[in-house]
C-alpha cells in the first residue's frame, strides 16, 4: 500500500474510475476481473481511510478553537 504521506486521493478515485470502465467493457478474463476488482477493492479502502482521516483533523481543528 502507498505511505500516506504520498497518497493522493484525486489519483485514486481516478484510478478507480478507469478501473470500472474497464470492468464495464466485459472483455476481460477472470484473472483480469480478479486483479481490477482486487486494487478497487484496495483504492477503495484507502480513499475511506483518508476521508477518515481528513475528518478528524477537520473536527481536531474546530475543538481547538474553543
Amino acid at each position: 500500500m502507498t505511505p500516506p504521506d504520498s497518497f493522493s486521493y484525486d489519483k485514486a478515485i481516478t484510478r478507480i474510475e478507469a478501473i470500472v470502465s474497464q470492468l464495464e467493457e466485459n472483455d476481460k478474463s477472470i484473472d483480469e476481473l480478479a486483479a481490477l476488482v482486487k486494487e478497487a477493492s484496495s483504492l477503495v479502502k484507502a480513499c475511506k481511510k483518508k476521508l477518515r482521516a481528513t475528518e478528524d483533523d477537520i473536527a481536531k481543528a474546530f475543538d481547538s478553537e474553543d
